[in-house]
């Protein structure tokens, strides 16, 4: 005989094990050198759209540029982006 309780009970364990808790966002890493992040990251990282088309403009290949690239330029841009152009190790054509 099933009761409300029981009821509840089963469904809310059928709900609680569908569930997914998600992960926290990755923390941005940080390279010692542009050798380093350019392992992963093989053209360099931009903080937005803009940043990553003017080096396009300026002759240099695209760098990434989504939301996780974003994260490792803001990670790395002290060190790795010393003319303040918005793109941390970036390569020239």
């Amino acid at each position: 005989m099933f009761t409300a309780p029981r009821v509840a009970l089963a469904a809310i364990a059928l709900t609680a094990s569908t569930l997914t808790i998600a992960a926290p966002a990755d923390a941005a890493t940080v390279y010692r050198s542009c050798d380093a992040l350019h392992r992963v990251w093989p053209n360099g990282v931009a903080k937005s759209y803009s940043a990553a088309m003017y080096q396009v403009r300026t002759g240099h290949y695209k760098p990434a540029y989504g939301s996780r690239a974003q994260s490792v330029y803001w990670a790395n841009r002290s060190g790795r982006d010393r003319d303040k152009d918005g793109t941390a190790c970036e390569v020239t054509r």
